[in-house]
């Protein structure tokens, strides 16, 4: 006997073993809901429609019996005719299954008609290709792609395999606070500070480190207010149901107004603002792409993707003066489609965003590289993809991307894989011949290669309800695992259709692999784009006519965001928390933030016992301090405080090696806790009482931040 519901499928043969209606078959016409609560709508022989659980039904034999498009239909209307009197004599069970037999002859027919006409159209398809009397061959600018079966194995071999990981430690008390610091650039923080002291304003009370935390603390704590003015935050009395902020313990309002007026992101002239109108937000960015790529580590995937900040304010220039934004994207299809446009990469298995770029407008971005050689999509990728070339990592990208030639550039530029979608840039791709196959059911696909200097490549059509194309050099083409779950609403009566409960069910579509790898990836920025504008709000809470404020407003949201991601992802023992709740906990934590507090982040070891430098000692004095008392030294065992442990970790050891001397002491580098090290900072272990180790810069891998200096970066923002 079969196991309980093992391969049972819509238009399965099935039997019942228990209850009422045990040892009655049927045949399977829909499902509810997923995983264990998971229910079979059964019509059994005498023409009753019921609900099973799985392990009530065995399988009898597997095959469709009807077409899962039309059982569908037959089923929401048969099922309400029986939800409707739970008894029906036999002569309304008789015309029951006429008038089911009707609309499956009508499906049928209509399904047959659209079989029969794309084959007509594959029989008299357009010979512009030339395809020299091959049906499953086809040439498009020298490319030749040729009809194959299922690709069974991995494309162009192995792909890169590794999860995740943050170049910070972490451990079970690391809190929401320390995600933050992690995410928010440190270098962008002293930009500020330096900037906005320049303002004579400032000049009575500058702004310093801790000031500036607990400014970010009142911008979260905006967010989560209800309404109402700026200035009803710092109310003592409350008129409602709710507490009132009182805002006024952690900074007085007209030092939060004073601030958020002087708020500058960097220092620049007149005449670098002239000849560079982006130069307000641009070191904001640069600050953001250079923390990611020393901060994280991506998975096996990149997904390549849009993000808009909102802006309705000015957009022009006076007499060359620029007075408002730069340069306004409008897409009608986005939630906030009008303002900056920023072309994101994000990580495919945590959603945090690693990379951004600007949209300037058409002409400034013609200039920028790869522009002239690949056009607008293409060069954007490879510009934001340049810190993990040959990884051999694969990015995932929509059709604002995805062609022939960006998963060419990308492998010959970047060593990367990719899986895209194909709607217009179809140039040497086998659109029309993809479109006119003969496509059976709904989740057929069909596959075709093609060889290009030597690297595999592979066009594939899946029909779901319109046919979707992809082009990509990697993955398989076998059926995948997890099929694709349609919601579908059925009303459980057919008298009452306004007040009747609807019934939710999932209809499941088969489809290839690597549709699964694109659409299990290709919505990472879609969930990050809708923490930041749908759950924080930032934009339309912070309200101002200073177009950089506003790009600020964006950035500030991605890097609370892929905080509360990573914090999600990466925490050893993170609670269950929604994202108001994670933001709540960050605004309180950032409102009571004090210099002299040892929290337990990642950077509180190196800040423990250090006197605080005055912010207007410059950057550069700082790291050059920093880097002359912070040396590296070898052979742990020559450290002072190592010595009164020797003894014991001899003992630990287990004898020594073959020629006679002890081995020497590795331990996990303090920074990315992957690879082990006999190098340690000689001032923090002194500092601490306690071995700092820190890998060899020698033994980074191209392309990534050594963990000495982000070591030095961690000290430099504790001073």
């Amino acid at each position: 006997m079969l196991s309980m519901a093992k391969g049972i499928k819509v238009g399965s043969e099935v039997r019942v073993l228990r209850g009422k209606f045990s040892t009655q078959k049927g045949v399977v016409q829909a499902s509810e809901g997923v995983g264990r609560a998971r229910k079979w709508i059964v019509k059994l022989n005498g023409g009753v429609l019921e609900r099973f659980s799985a392990r009530t039904l065995e399988l009898e034999q597997r095959h469709l019996i009807t077409p899962p498009s039309t059982s569908i239909r037959a089923v929401s209307q048969e099922e309400e005719d029986s939800c409707s009197s739970n008894t029906s004599s036999d002569e309304s069970s008789t015309s029951d299954n006429d008038e089911m037999r009707e609309v499956d002859e009508d499906g049928a027919s209509r399904r047959a008609s659209d079989v029969s006409e794309r084959r007509t159209n594959w029989d008299n398809r357009d010979t512009a290709a030339e395809s020299n009397g091959d049906d499953d061959r086809v040439v498009l600018d020298g490319v030749e792609w040729r009809k194959m079966g299922d690709v069974t194995v991995e494309l162009n071999g192995p792909a890169y395999q590794r999860k995740a990981a943050l170049y910070h430690p972490l451990h079970e008390r690391s809190t929401e606070l320390d995600f933050w610091k992690m995410m928010m650039p440190a270098d962008l923080m002293r930009n500020i500070i330096e900037a906005t002291n320049l303002h004579t304003e400032m000049a009575q009370k500058p702004l310093d480190y801790e000031q500036l935390q607990h400014f970010f603390g009142i911008l979260l704590a905006m967010t989560l207010a209800s309404g109402g003015e700026r200035r009803d935050m710092w109310k003592t009395e409350s008129n409602g149901p709710f507490p009132a902020p009182a805002l006024g313990r952690y900074m007085a309002c007209h030092d939060f107004e004073r601030i958020l007026r002087n708020l500058k992101l960097c220092v620049y002239t007149d005449e670098e603002l002239a000849d560079d109108p982006w130069l307000p937000i641009r070191s904001a960015v640069d600050s953001f792409n250079r923390n990611r790529r020393g901060g994280i580590s991506p998975g096996v995937t990149l997904c390549a993707d849009e993000s808009m900040g909102s802006w309705r304010g000015l957009a022009a220039k006076v007499d060359d003066a620029v007075v408002g934004l730069p340069h306004v994207t409008k897409i009608a299809r986005k939630p906030e489609g009008v303002g900056t446009e920023y072309r994101t990469l994000s990580c495919g298995e945590t959603k945090i965003m690693l990379q951004l770029e600007i949209q300037e407008g058409k002409v400034p971005m013609q200039g920028k590289e790869y522009a002239k050689d690949y056009g607008s999509g293409t060069s954007s990728l490879l510009r934001l993809t340049r810190y993990w070339s040959g990884s051999d990592r694969t990015v995932v990208a929509d059709s604002a991307f995805a062609s022939l030639k960006t998963a060419e550039a990308l492998h010959k530029h970047r060593g990367l894989r990719f899986i895209g979608l194909v709607k217009t840039a179809h140039k040497r791709f086998p659109k029309a011949w993809l479109q006119k196959y003969p496509y059976t059911n709904r989740g057929d696909h069909c596959v075709l290669q093609a060889n290009i200097d030597g690297r595999q490549y592979m066009a594939v059509g899946w029909n779901d309800k319109k046919l979707k194309m992809f082009i990509s050099s990697t993955s398989r083409t076998t059926e995948a695992l997890c099929p694709a779950y349609k919601k579908r609403f059925r009303q459980s009566t057919p008298e009452d259709r306004t007040s009747a409960p609807c019934v939710v069910f999932y209809k499941e579509v088969k489809r290839p692999a690597v549709v699964e790898a694109y659409f299990d990836n290709a919505n990472a920025i879609d969930v990050h784009n809708h923490l930041r504008q749908g759950g924080l709000e930032l934009e339309r809470h912070w309200k101002t006519q200073t177009w950089w404020h506003r790009n600020f407003a964006t950035i500030f949201g991605m890097c609370e965001s892929d905080a509360y991601l990573a914090f999600r992802y990466f925490h050893p023992l993170a609670p269950i928390l929604s994202h108001r709740e994670f933001t709540e906990r960050l605004s309180l934590q950032l409102l009571t933030y004090k210099s002299s507090f040892h929290d337990t982040g990642p950077s509180a070891r190196l800040r423990k016992h250090m006197p605080v430098a005055p912010t207007e000692q410059p950057l550069q004095t700082v790291v050059a301090k920093i880097m002359s008392s912070h040396t590296l030294k070898t052979n742990m065992r020559e450290c002072p405080v190592f010595q009164y442990k020797r003894q014991r970790l001899e003992q630990d050891e287990e004898g020594t090696s073959h020629n006679g001397r002890v081995p020497s002491v590795q331990r996990k580098c303090s920074v990315c806790c992957e690879r082990k090290t006999a190098y340690y900072c000689d001032e923090c272990t002194q500092l601490h009482v306690e071995i700092v180790p820190i890998c060899n810069p020698g033994s980074t891998k191209p392309g990534f931040t050594s963990c000495l200096a982000f070591h030095i970066d961690q000290v430099a923002i504790a001073l």
